[in-house]
């Protein structure tokens, strides 16, 4: 089947939508929350360390760069901590966006937090800068720290979830009426609503939620194109999780989505060196203050836990949070190979050093992808996305809808018919 024929429209801009059976992308580069270590070396987010990151993604065409919106740390006394390091969302992911060329560039906000005027708005604006390649991971309120910084006590998770279901049906009609509106609601209102530029992407960019909650799940696949979760446990377990948000998007929404993960990437040469810089900093410089404060600020009973789990749980935070990819070359790909085959549709990746991580991964296992069919190249990726942003500026002459639709459509089915001819 010809994925680029037949898929979302947005893929004509956004690579999210390509036909690669397991995408990657960058997480959290904005931001120091992920790895929390008193390790030297670790990643704290420079306008500098943001183009490198950039570069490497538009050189190897990884899917997404997805922000981080914290606001501030868990720390409180000392203002000086590295988990405060934080550059706004919306504003980095602009700047991103006019430097990049290829990745999708994803904001992340709290819904209770801002307004559905102003994310309508800089999501539009975000998305002519990027020529059609923005998206939003939508909050729904998760940190009493970031809550405090507003003067806000953070809802409770029924009425949050509430409040976001009208949110995002406010940001969706912003980005749609031709028409001033009016709305009168139990969380927003609006006189006279209005939002020009209209988004590139029709009828808007992608949506990415990380509800895992029933509630939450059920908002992830009415609204979601991507679904954020976490994976643990057996290759069963995950395909279990994966096809729950799958089947709900479908049976009861009538729509298709992907489902997402994030994790931490160590590469060695040998396990053994893998696992020794994973001890180093996630043991070793372990900032135990700081994972503390966060598992309370998640509301985590570690107190009811085994020591061997609090160890584990410990280990975790400190080595950057969620799936841990750790050893060689080999081993990551055999992971990312179980991941693919139970179902997920792509990998946010982050590291305590990650320009230094994304090179070495995309130089050796993006290969090994390819020679798995589970990536493309990404230099071919870049042709077509490029050649389709020229057609479609070519489209624009045209008077007559049919005309350019046949413009659009048929080098884009020519094109697929080259890349399948292109796989390795």
């Amino acid at each position: 089947m010809n994925a680029i024929a037949t898929a979302d429209a947005r893929a004509a801009t956004n690579p999210i939508f390509n036909d690669n059976k397991f995408k990657l992308g960058m997480f959290s580069q904005n931001a120091s929350m992920m790895q929390m270590t008193t390790a030297p070396e670790k990643y704290v987010p420079t306008w500098e360390g943001t183009k490198q990151l950039a570069r490497i993604a538009d050189t190897y065409g990884l899917e997404a760069m997805v922000s981080f919106a914290g606001w501030r740390g868990p720390m409180y006394g000392a203002p000086k901590h590295r988990s405060h390091r934080e550059f706004d969302t919306f504003t980095w992911c602009s700047a991103v966006a006019a430097i990049t060329k290829y990745p999708a560039i994803i904001a992340t906000f709290h819904t209770q937090l801002t307004r559905p005027a102003f994310v309508a708005k800089a999501a539009a604006t975000i998305d002519h800068v990027s020529n059609g390649r923005m998206g939003l991971n939508v909050v729904a309120g998760s940190s009493k720290t970031a809550f405090s910084q507003f003067g806000l006590e953070i809802e409770d998770h029924v009425t949050r979830y509430d409040h976001t279901e009208e949110f995002m049906e406010l940001v969706k009609k912003f980005w749609s009426a031709e028409e001033e509106f009016d709305h009168d609601g139990k969380f927003e209102k609006v006189k006279a609503g209005v939002s020009s530029p209209k988004p590139i992407q029709q009828p808007g960019p992608p949506l990415v939620n990380a509800g895992i909650s029933d509630r939450g799940k059920d908002f992830a696949c009415r609204h979601a194109d991507i679904a954020f979760t976490h994976m643990r446990g057996t290759e069963d377990e995950w395909r279990n999780i994966i096809s729950g948000y799958k089947t709900l998007a479908a049976k009861e929404y009538k729509r298709q989505m992907q489902v997402w993960t994030h994790g931490y990437v160590v590469i060695g040469d040998t396990e053994a060196e893998a696992n020794d810089y994973l001890r180093y900093y996630a043991e070793q410089h372990a900032d135990q203050n700081w994972i503390d404060t966060w598992v309370n600020e998640l509301m985590e009973n570690a107190t009811e836990l085994r020591p061997e789990q609090k160890i584990n749980m410990s280990r975790n935070w400190a080595a950057g949070g969620g799936y841990g990819l750790v050893g060689t070359v080999d081993m990551i790909m055999d992971k990312i190979t179980r991941l693919s085959r139970a179902g997920l549709d792509g990998l946010m990746m982050t590291a305590l050093e990650p320009v230094k991580m994304v090179e070495r991964f995309s130089q050796q296992v993006i290969p090994e992808m390819e020679r798995a069919k589970v990536y493309r190249t990404a230099r071919i990726w870049l042709v077509i996305h490029l050649a389709i942003i020229a057609f479609s500026i070519a489209a624009a002459d045209f008077d007559s809808p049919s005309e350019s639709s046949i413009i659009i459509a048929a080098p884009m089915a020519a094109m697929g018919l080259i890349i399948d001819n292109t796989t390795p």
